[in-house]
């Protein structure tokens, strides 16, 4: 169930007790507390009838406080939570846990040591969950839920058991992958024991490997690569990533299968060529910019059907001499593309500048205003074959020219006076 569902189903389930039915607890047999008001201010009769002023909430609209009354640390003593209304849909809390030992209720602070590993700033929108004896903690910012679950210790002291990480390591190597969202899951030392990407519907993200075969690795290195590997078109759950690795799980005959990927090997377009025609019937062509005193890039796409490009991203393949080989995403094209069966669509027609030293070509950014992006990225001196494929979600596969530029780096052009 979404978590916006979730909080809604507890909004309308949870015993609340409004501001005027004030509640009295009874966290063991024969032993009673009350809250109480007076004027503007709200106290706890505890059971030895001495009276412990109650911190509200803060809040900014004038809402009264609610009161409930539930066992929050799972001890089987019920204790009391103090909430209000913090702007349109975030709830603030407070909480003060029955002590048996003291028999008297104590306020419950945020430890500071979990302070800078939360999402909420202190207790929010709070759901009890019994099935794993866990507290958690929910607030919005922006356009999304967030959450933190809570365990208790035997001191009654809360430790972060769950939490939504957000990762923005959007890397324009790997075409469209992207997963912002992650569920980590602690044991009470702090090491993470759990780790899967989810949606914002807290489905587990899935992943299909695009390569035509990617080795496993049991860490995230190249000394740990085993045997086993998976092809194109395998599907695996999305576990955890480490700047260019994947932690994966893969439903294999012999059960399920945690290792780890390359996404430099996922997603190096060298190995897809193959020079047969491509299966959504569409040929790339591109001018030979290697050209002297004509540096044109002129690319252009001929289609047999009809298809529409949503995210065409161009990306340059280099071959040394040598053989070892690298690859440069030049830009995304910022707009859709719609092709009609047997036509041409021109997909850029500008030439490779050299301004300042480096070498740029010219490409409107998002907001379709003047930009240039770089062309030729850090190369050494030498001699290099040059592919230019295009990549796109409504590719079946990454589509390659039929052309393959051979020039010398670096290439020698006009110096441009002015700057971009």
């Amino acid at each position: 169930m979404p978590l916006a569902c979730r909080l809604l189903a507890l909004f309308l389930t949870t015993p609340l007790v409004a501001w005027a039915e004030l509640p009295t607890l009874e966290p063991e047999p024969g032993i009673k507390a009350r809250v109480e008001q007076d004027g503007d201010q709200y106290f706890l009769r505890q059971p030895d009838a001495s009276r412990t002023r109650l911190q509200i909430p803060d809040e900014d609209i004038g809402n009264q406080p609610r009161f409930e009354v539930a066992d929050y640390d799972f001890d089987g003593h019920v204790d009391l939570a103090i909430s209000i209304a913090a702007g349109m849909v975030n709830e603030n809390y407070h909480l003060y846990l029955y002590r048996p030992i003291q028999r008297s209720y104590e306020f419950l602070p945020m430890p500071e040591r979990l302070i800078d590993l939360i999402n909420c700033s202190g207790f929010a929108g709070l759901q009890r969950r019994p099935d794993e004896r866990a507290l958690y903690s929910s607030c919005r910012s922006g356009p999304r839920w967030y959450y933190d679950a809570f365990r208790f210790d035997e001191q009654g002291q809360p430790w972060l058991y769950k939490t939504l990480q957000v990762q923005d390591d959007y890397s324009p190597d790997y075409p469209y992958l992207f997963f912002p969202l992650f569920e980590k899951t602690f044991d009470q030392q702090g090491k993470v024991v759990a780790s899967r990407a989810i949606d914002d519907n807290d489905r587990t993200q899935r992943w299909t490997v695009p390569a035509p075969r990617l080795y496993l690795y049991g860490q995230p290195n190249q000394a740990s690569r085993t045997s086993a590997y998976l092809i194109r078109g395998d599907a695996c759950e999305v576990l955890a990533r480490q700047e260019q690795w994947l932690l994966i799980r893969y439903v294999s005959r012999k059960g399920p299968l945690e290792r780890w990927v390359s996404l430099d090997q996922a997603y190096d377009l060298h190995q897809g060529y193959s020079g047969e025609p491509h299966p959504d019937g569409l040929r790339l062509n591109v001018s030979d910019f290697s050209a002297p005193n004509a540096h044109l890039f002129s690319l252009s796409l001929h289609a047999s059907r009809q298809i529409t490009l949503e995210h065409v991203e161009v990306h340059l393949l280099f071959t040394a001499a040598d053989g070892s080989r690298s690859s440069h995403r030049l830009y995304a094209a910022n707009h859709r593309v719609e092709l009609q069966a047997g036509a041409d669509y021109l997909l850029d027609d500008n030439y490779i500048e050299q301004r300042d030293g480096q070498y740029l070509l010219y490409h409107p950014d998002e907001q379709q205003q003047d930009a240039y992006v770089p062309f030729y990225p850090h190369l050494t001196s030498g001699s290099y074959r040059v592919r230019v494929a295009i990549t796109d979600p409504n590719l079946t596969a990454p589509l390659y020219a039929e052309e393959e530029v051979t020039l010398d780096y670096p290439a020698v052009l006009p110096e441009k006076t002015a700057t971009p």
